[in-house]
């Protein structure tokens, strides 16, 4: 593996599409669910499983991807990409770094070069009928 790479900020994009994941009633579940719908309309493939309701482990072309998902209550519905961008800390880095490496440590097949983790916020306003979704791409990479 090589050593970690600095973040490169992307574009903020920003679209809005009907969203189809129905909502359950678990509030971390279904913005999950929301996470993933949210990331496969923009691109993101190959969802696999993980042990943990707040991770989603995907692939963005060929480059494996591991995406914490922050669940925002509803009251934070106004909370900003930047605000978003705030709340990733150094602990946060650490831990995506060490999701990332343990999913490829686990994986079949020979180590990939890169590794990617993401942060996605999920704030869904039922009131409004409306889910506002944040995504940092590359809050750690290597």
């Amino acid at each position: 593996m090589s050593q970690t790479a600095p973040i490169v900020p992307t574009a903020a994009i920003a679209e809005r599409w009907e969203a189809t994941t129905p909502v359950t009633g678990d509030y971390a579940r279904d913005c999950a669910e929301l996470a993933r719908e949210a990331l496969s309309h923009v691109g993101f493939s190959h969802f696999e499983e993980t042990p943990f309701e707040d991770v989603l482990a995907c692939r963005e072309g060929d480059l494996p991807v591991t995406v914490a998902v922050l669940a925002i209550p509803a009251e934070g519905f106004e909370m900003t990409l930047a605000d978003l961008e705030s709340l990733i800390d150094e602990d946060v880095v650490a831990h995506g770094a060490a999701l990332c490496v343990g999913r490829a440590l686990v994986s079949e097949g020979s180590l990939p070069e890169r590794l990617r983790f993401d942060v996605v916020s999920v704030c869904v306003n039922l009131d409004a009928g409306r889910v506002r979704v944040h995504h940092v791409r590359g809050a750690w990479q290597s």
